[in-house]
Formats: C-alpha cells, structure tokens, sequence
C-alpha cells in the first residue's frame, strides 16, 4: 500500500471515529458521560436546599440516572422527577400555608356548629376510641390528610395516579418499617402515598400502611440513601445531598423536647456517617449552611432554598465535569418534564365501601359533577371539609380509565379505633384570693348509629360544679339538613350571693332537665331550632344568712335558638362572628311561682390587621314577663363579663354588656402544637337592671385591664388584671376550655 493510499484511508477512519452519526463514536460518547446518581438526604423544612441545589444543577446542564431520597429528600425528588421544576416548587412552598398543613381539619369555619361546640368544650386531641378491646389512641398527631393531597397537586395526578415505576427516572424513596425496623426502599406503587411514607415522623405524622407494613419517616434508617443509588442505576458518580439537623450541644439538652430531638438526631447520624463512607473520589458532597434553620421551620425553606444554591455553586468545579452539552441536556429534561395536560372529563364517581359512615353522605359532600372536568382544587378543599367531621382517618382519590371511561373514586378509610369515642375536657381558674374553681369533664360519644348519622352523647363533670347529661341526635336526611334532639340532664352547681363586693351567702342549685329541639343545621355556620323544656329547680342555701328561702319549683314550655358562628378560632379568632339568640317560655309552672319569659341576644365579631386583632361583642337579656327563678337569671362578672367583678357576682333580671379587646400576636403559632402567646387590653362596660345582689350596683359599670395568653394544648390560658373606678383591681387566672 503506498503512502497516498494509506493516508486516504487513515483520513477516512478518523472521519467515521469523529462523524456525529457514525454508529462508531456512539460508545466513546456514552461511555464519556459517566451515569450519575442524585442523592437527597432527609432533615425536615431543611430540605428546602435541595431547590437550590437543583436550580444550580440545570444551569449547569448536569443530568442524572437515578434519585434516591429520603423524607423531605423524598418529596422533593419525587417532585422533580413527576416534571415539577424548581422555579414550580419554589412557587408551591411561597403559597402553602404550613402551619395549616400540620392541622387535617378545614378549619373551625367549615365545620358544623354542634362539631364547633363539641371541640370548644372536649379536646379533639384527646380523643380515645371505646372498642372491645379497651381504649385505643391514633398513632400520630395528624394523619397526613392535607399532606397526602398537597403530594397529589405537586406529582400533577390529574390525568391518574402516577406510580413510581411509571416515571421517566429510576426513583427510590426510603421509609422504616416502624413494627420491625427495617429499611424500606419504595421503587414502585403510588408515587404520592411513598412520598408521605418517607416524611411520616413517628409520633407526628400516622404511619401509612402500605403492603401490610406501617410505613414512616425513611431518616430513621437511611438518611442519605448512597448506596441506593449505586444498585439501582449503578451510579459511577454520587452527588449527595445532606441537610440533616446537626446535633444540640450538651448545654442545650435541657427538656424533654431536647432530650427526645437530640435521640433522633443520634440516630440518623450513625446511619448517616455509615452512608458517607460509603463515597468515592470523584463523588460530589454537599452539605450547605443551614444555619439556625431548623427542621420544624416551614416558613424558611426558601431561605433553605438560598444556602442550598450557594452550596453548589461552590462545588461548581466538580459539577461542570459532569455537564453535557445544550442539546443533550434539553433533550434530558424534555424527557423528565412533563407536558401540560388538561383535566380529565369526569364520566363517573365512585365511593369505596365503607364500615359504619354512609357512602352517599360523602358522595353529597363534594361539589364535583359528572361530565365535568376534574376541578382538583376544590375536589381537594371538599375532602379535608368531610375529614373535618371526625368520623375518618383517611379520605383520598384517584383517577382510573376504564375503557372509555373516566372515574373518580373517593376511597375513604373509618377511623380504626371508632365509631365510638371518649374525649375530656377541663378547666381552672383563680383570683389569688377566695375563687378557685375546677371542673374536670368527660363526652362519650357513640356515632353512626344508623345509616343517617345519628348519635348518642352522654356527658359527666366533676369539680365545683357538677354534671350529668345525655343526648339523642337524630338526623332526617344523608345531608343532615333536619334533626331531631331529646335530651336530660342533671346538674349541681353553686351561687354566690353577693353585697357591696362580699359574699355573704351561697346557694347549692340542683336543676334538672328534659326536652326535645325539632331543628336545622344552617350549612357549616349556624343552627336554628324550637322545641319543650321541662325543668325541676331546687335551690337550697349552704352557707350564710337566709337571705333567699330554700326553694323547689317545677315550671316548662317552649324554647327558640338561632345560632351562627363563623369565627375561625374558639378562643382566639381573627376573622369572622358569632350570634346566638334564646328564648324561653315558661308557661306552666308549680304553685306559688309566675309564669315567666326569657330572651338573650349575643353578637361579637373579630377583625385582624397582621397580628393586631379588634374583638367586639353586645349582649342583653330580659325577663320578658314575670320573674325570674334565681337559677334561671342573668349574671355579670368574671372574665370579659366584666372582668375587674367575681364570676357571677351580679345578678338580675335585665342586663346589656358591651366589650372591645385589642390583641397583639407576639410569637408565631408553633407547628404541631400550635402555641402562641398574645398581650391584649380590654375594655367592659355592662350594666344590670332589676338586681336580685348587689342592689346597689344599677348604674353602668366599667372595667379595664390587661392581660397575657396563650393557646396551649389545655385550652386557652389567660393571666391578667382588671380594675374599675372606686373598686380594688382583681387578678385573675384562667386555664381549660368553657
């Protein structure tokens, strides 16, 4: 071969080697760009950095073969993979309201007034199940509801369920198998109950079961999942991702709290240190700067976000080793990203079956109508309302294609420990100087008694007032627009009779009851209702002068209430009102007793501007004829009736109130528990016609005060001071719900 041949034809098997579509340079090219693992560790709203770590990885065009991550990792890499971009997620966190995503109900506002009354007075978190077995409690704080449906938006599950399998990327989510302790990879199934089981913390979130296993926070075993990522695309390169909490300091163990925070961190360290070793040269490890963001703050994941993107940036040098060029990596991410789409027509919609609670009651609760397209947003707003009445532990959807059809199927799961349940409630309170009452109260609540809803309530309180009551709560319809209510209660309590501000008497009133109320649920925010009372009073002195004889009288008739309530806390709202009208016509009663009337009215409304709330309320009441039974009057004094006078201290047949607090927020509700502590003035101006105490008290009487609370677990607590012109100032004491 000469030599002109030879560099012919040396020319031409370079050419074929450098050809772009020359079968040839297709190994080399594959073989340059390594497979690339991405690794996204768990750590709670410090996860928040893995959208910065991921803006930083597009804009250097660095793809990837496969995700692991783990709890907050999870849902993040669950997120992206589903076609969800940074700049989306960012979006998604700016508008999610995070303390309310720690709470599963829709709020106070959207549940019925006989839910409102039954949650102000026993505590739903304190709710047991009665079953054969003994008492049963739920195994977290909040079930996940609202989670579950915010995972289904961000995974865009319109079209259908999207399964893991299913994605344009390898993705693996870590969980823990809490009953064994094993280590779950979840590489298949649905994509937005793996993303809840991965972030499940035990004791906050229920576990999710899945495959028989109850399934919760992946930290707990694998934190930073690197090995995952190696079986599962056999990574050559590894860029891991750690936002884990760091360890507390010994000075800063000091509680409870800390104590069990600082075991869990332990924990996921010593599966984390594991992990890391378990990197290579050429791996890329980030570990960005959280500073005192903790993994309880929601509101600073952009923040995260923030120290996430300078984290990359500084690691850039390693990064843009593995970046392809610009074809290549749109071609990538048009493989990941997912194309618009249009909400499906809904043809059909299902409800699984259910154990105690009525399918077509839920059917009737959503406002999505076949052949129209799914509206997820208020499909998801119409669910977390019917989870809101407590009858459920889950309520969820899914899309399913059959043949030509689309169905909607609402899958509800009963709550295990019902349909009957025991909560309590207490309350105490003190002057620092002769008033300290205590009550401590039970509900037993059996639900679903019938296909309609009906329940039964009996009610039990000791302490300084006593109690015993029963109910009867039967609706007429699957809405339960209509009802029927008997009822009986008895009922021991004592009054102070009260003179120039000393007690000088006190009466021991026994009052039995027993009626029926014919009635109507007016949507979530009111009630209205008539209906017979039939009572037995017996008042007998216990201490003091005889100032009232001992008395037994027997009276009845009829009863009238309108009730609305729209305000969006029972203690502490910030928005909305409340109304409640009565009357009551005692037209037979026992001999030597008149006939009598009597009617109240109350109205109060709150306004809020940031953490400044104006609270305002009118009262009155009179005896609309004849006169009252001293069980039967109307009272002022004792916190925000006005407060500088002792709870009950005035007595009388015709009143008016009038009060004004302003509020200032000055912490920010904690997730989970929701504690806050507020500072507030009030101003009280009442006034008592007809007095049956205190005689000489008729003119318009004022008080003023000041006074820190709180929300906490126990129900509102309330510590201040009163005063009003030409009368010692008061403390005063209030801790427990009404």
């Amino acid at each position: 071969m000469n030599a002109s041949r030879f560099r012919l034809l040396a020319a031409a098997l370079i050419a074929g080697f450098l050809s772009p579509s020359g079968d040839a340079i297709a190994a080399p090219a594959q073989a340059a760009r390594p497979k690339v693992g991405l690794v996204l560790g768990g750590g709670g709203a410090r996860g928040g950095a893995h959208l910065g770590v991921l803006e930083v990885l597009e804009e250097l065009r660095v793809p990837f073969d496969c995700i692991a991550g783990t709890s907050m990792g999870a849902l993040v890499g669950g997120a992206y993979v589903a076609g969800a971009s940074p700049a989306e997620m960012r979006e998604t966190i700016r508008r999610t309201d995070w303390g309310g995503m720690f709470d599963d109900s829709a709020g106070r506002q959207e549940v019925d007034l006989r839910r409102k009354h039954l949650d102000d007075r026993f505590y739903s978190g304190l709710e047991f199940g009665v079953t054969r077995e003994g008492l049963r409690y739920r195994e977290g704080v909040v079930t996940g509801e609202k989670f579950k449906l915010f995972f289904n938006e961000l995974v865009r599950s319109d079209p259908g369920d999207r399964n893991i399998e299913e994605l344009p990327l390898p993705l693996t989510l870590i969980a823990t198998d809490i009953g064994t302790g094993e280590r779950v990879a979840l590489r298949d199934g649905n994509l937005a109950t793996a993303m809840r089981a991965s972030m499940a913390v035990p004791g906050v979130i229920a576990p999710v079961i899945r495959d028989g296993r109850k399934l919760v926070d992946g930290g707990l075993v694998d934190n930073v999942p690197i090995q995952e990522v190696r079986d599962r695309c056999g990574a050559q390169v590894v860029i891991a991702v750690n936002v884990g909490s760091p360890l507390f300091r010994p000075d800063e163990v000091t509680g409870l709290v800390s104590v069990v925070g600082q075991m869990v961190n332990l924990l996921t360290e010593q599966n984390v240190a594991r992990s890391l070793s378990l990197l290579q040269p050429g791996d890329v490890y980030l570990k960005p700067d959280l500073g005192k963001i903790t993994a309880a703050d929601f509101t600073r994941q952009l923040d995260a976000a923030q120290a996430g993107r300078k984290a990359a940036l500084e690691a850039a040098g390693g990064l843009r080793s593995l970046s392809v060029s610009p074809a290549e990596y749109r071609e990538w991410r048009a493989r990941v990203r997912l194309a618009p789409t249009q909400p499906p027509v809904i043809d059909e919609i299902r409800v699984a079956a259910t154990r105690f609670v009525n399918p077509a009651e839920l059917r009737d609760g959503i406002r999505q109508r076949e052949g129209q397209p799914l509206d997820t947003k208020a499909l998801s707003e119409d669910l977390v309302r019917i989870y809101s009445r407590g009858d459920l532990h889950n309520l969820d959807y899914s899309i399913l294609r059959e043949r030509d059809k689309t169905v909607l199927r609402l899958t509800p799961i009963e709550k295990p420990w019902g349909p009957d349940y025991l909560r309590f409630g207490l309350n105490l309170s003190s002057d620092f100087s002769r008033e300290s009452p205590f009550n401590l109260r039970a509900l037993y609540r059996k639900t679903w008694i019938n296909t309609k809803g009906a329940e039964w309530l009996t009610t039990f309180q000791l302490g300084s007032d006593q109690a015993l009551a029963t109910e009867f709560y039967q609706p007429f319809d699957d809405r339960q627009v209509g009802f029927l209510r008997p009822f009986a209660s008895v009922g021991l309590a004592k009054t102070g009779l009260f003179f120039e501000g000393d007690r000088i008497a006190e009466y021991r009133l026994r009052d039995t009851r027993a009626g029926i109320d014919l009635g109507a649920n007016l949507g979530a925010y009111g009630q209205a209702s008539v209906g017979l009372l039939e009572r037995h009073l017996r008042s007998t002195r216990d201490t003091g002068p005889t100032i009232l004889p001992d008395a037994t009288f027997r009276f009845g008739g009829a009863t009238a209430r309108l009730a609305l309530d729209t305000q969006d806390y029972a203690f502490f709202p910030t928005r909305g009102y409340r109304a409640d009208v009565t009357y009551f016509d005692a037209q037979h009663v026992s001999e030597g007793m008149s006939k009598y009337g009597r009617a109240e009215a109350r109205l109060g409304g709150a306004w809020s501007i940031g953490d400044l709330t104006l609270l305002g309320s009118l009262e009155g009441g009179k005896s609309t004829h004849g006169s009252l039974p001293l069980g039967d009057t109307f009272s002022l004094g004792g916190m925000r009736r006005l407060s500088a006078f002792a709870p009950g201290q005035i007595l009388g047949g015709e009143y008016g109130l009038g009060t004004m607090q302003v509020q200032w927020r000055l912490t920010r509700p904690m997730p989970i528990l929701g504690l806050s502590l507020l500072g507030g003035l009030s101003l009280e101006t009442g006034r008592m016609r007809e007095p049956v105490t205190e005689p000489t008290l008729t003119r318009r009487l004022d008080s003023y005060g000041i006074y820190f609370a709180a929300n906490t677990p126990l129900g509102p607590m309330y510590f201040g001071y009163a005063d009003s012109k030409g009368r010692p100032g008061r403390l005063y004491l209030f801790l427990g719900t009404p």
